[in-house]
């Protein structure tokens, strides 16, 4: 599971209030992909422009908090504007939403402390029928 993933998602029981709150990641095992050195200026672009797309809607709290979790301490605590258009630092948070996984562990409501296992990269967020109602 990406980090990208993680800051969308949420505790969707009828026992949460449908809070913003984030889900806490307990990592057992994580997986960092090396980015690709053989990349053309092209898809560093790309890059680039998918993440000034998307860090407007990231929640850099929920972000700081899954990263420090999975051992990752190198974020800034947060976005100014001269970060927002800086391409290194775009380059480097691609890296970190993209490249880290969660391959195994747990997520965490901390409003309910209802947790959701994840194994080999795949949340089970399943619920039980009276947990829906």
């Amino acid at each position: 599971m990406r980090l990208l993933t993680h800051n969308v998602m949420r505790n969707n029981t009828s026992a949460a209030s449908h809070s913003e709150a984030p889900l806490r990641i307990t990592a057992t095992q994580v997986r960092v992909d090396e980015p690709n050195n053989n990349s053309s200026d092209d898809n560093e672009r790309r890059e680039i422009e998918f993440t000034k797309h998307t860090l407007p809607i990231l929640n850099w709290n929920s972000l700081l908090q899954g990263a420090s979790a999975m051992g990752l301490d190198s974020l800034p605590p947060s976005v100014t504007p001269e970060l927002a258009n800086d391409e290194g630092f775009l380059r480097a948070l691609y890296h970190v939403l993209m490249n880290v996984h969660l391959v195994n562990g747990m997520l965490t409501c901390s409003e309910t402390g209802r947790e959701f296992p994840v194994t080999d990269g795949i949340v089970n967020m399943m619920l039980e029928e009276e947990e829906c109602e």
